[in-house]
């Protein structure tokens, strides 16, 4: 096992003793969304996770070593150990809890150091990775397969700092000459996430929203791409699927890169979705129970205080009624509501229907899911 001299040793068991031999031919840069210094990185991999990586860097440039360079981390996904038993370095480093943050100069000078080390140590080439296999130096988001599914990990100031700073300073310090420009391919998939309406689309956003587009994706005939899902986490697949979309629209250029744009978005699901979401089945079953409970009792309160407010900026409820608890008072404003939209007798009951409720939503910007 080779130890980093520059680096406290915070050796990890039994992870060190038991986990297979690799030979390093990669570096691969991580942030690890957390603030945290070498020591409570070990600690967090110590007590909270089965994953780990060898190295982790804290913003004041402190170093931690947790297993041997020539030991298996887990951390990097595909590039944890391959078939031949090459396998990759992997070095966490403290970040804020978005990973948007830029290494600081501390930070830069400790990446440089234990590159140049890594580079004399195992002989790793000082240049940009142009395969998921190739070696060389990377960073976690690089290839989608150093990954479970895609990452955000590390944040585009750190793409930029890899690119124009950490890697020609390895290369300056080892006594190299100039570094080859690194991989580019116009084909390759943007990786970059927009917000429309509370929302994120885009490569490492997450949520139901996701699915949604990816389902009507496919129902548009455009879901080659996908060879599992769609499902709530944006990855390559998706950009791709989205883009073919968006060409199909007529759109070129900029306009066609698989991302989402507000234009685009309501041409394919006839909306925008809304952060705000109301379970037809959860409001059911508060209807059916708050009005016999005791006075203010709740069953799913954040969900019926957007239906309450819904209710009074149509005009059918007061502002004072607006409790989360959606009791008998609430249920008559409801039943008024569903008679404004033509209802009458059982159908106008104040039990919310999926046809008044989507109604309501579409009035007052919640999405109801069920």
């Amino acid at each position: 096992m080779a130890w980093y001299p520059g680096a406290e040793k915070l050796e990890l068991q039994p992870e060190s003793d038991d986990q297979p031999a690799i030979v390093p031919t990669q570096v691969i840069f991580h942030s690890i969304a957390a603030p945290w210094a070498p020591r409570r990185i070990y600690e967090y991999w110590r007590d909270s996770t089965n994953l780990e990586s060898h190295f982790g860097v804290g913003y004041d440039g402190s170093v931690g070593q947790f297993i041997g360079t020539e030991t298996r981390a887990d951390a990097n996904m595909g590039a944890n150990r391959r078939a031949d038993g090459t396998g990759a370095v992997s070095v966490e480093s403290a970040s804020n809890d978005q990973n948007t943050d830029p290494w600081t100069d501390a930070q830069v000078a400790a990446l440089v150091a234990l590159g140049v080390w890594l580079h004399g140590r195992h002989g790793i080439p000082v240049r940009a990775c142009r395969s998921a296999n190739d070696p060389g130096f990377g960073f976690h988001r690089l290839f989608p397969e150093w990954s479970d599914g895609g990452t955000s990990c590390p944040g585009d100031a750190r793409v930029r700092q890899f690119y124009d700073i950490v890697l020609p300073g390895i290369a300056a310090a080892a006594g190299g000459g100039p570094l080859p420009p690194p991989p580019r391919s116009d084909t390759a998939p943007v990786r970059r996430r927009v917000t429309i309406n509370g929302l994120e689309y885009g490569y490492g956003a997450h949520g139901p929203q996701v699915r949604e587009v990816g389902e009507a994706l496919v129902a548009a005939g455009h879901g080659a791409h996908y060879t599992t899902g769609p499902d709530e986490d944006w990855r390559d697949a998706d950009t791709l699927n989205y883009q073919e979309y968006q060409r199909s629209l007529g759109y070129s250029g900029s306009d066609a890169d698989g991302v989402p744009g507000e234009q685009s978005l309501r041409r394919l699901l006839g909306r925008l979705p809304s952060p705000r979401r109301v379970s037809l089945a959860h409001v059911v079953a508060a209807a059916r129970t708050d009005p016999g409970a005791e006075q203010g009792h709740q069953t799913y309160g954040g969900e019926v205080r957007i239906v309450e407010q819904a209710l009074v900026d149509e005009g059918f409820l007061e502002q004072r009624w607006v409790d989360g608890s959606l009791g008998s008072t609430t249920v008559q404003a409801y039943a008024a509501f569903q008679r404004s939209l033509g209802y009458a007798g059982s159908d106008a009951n104040g039990i919310p229907g999926q046809r008044s409720l989507r109604e309501l939503g579409q009035r007052r910007g919640f999405d109801v899911t069920d």
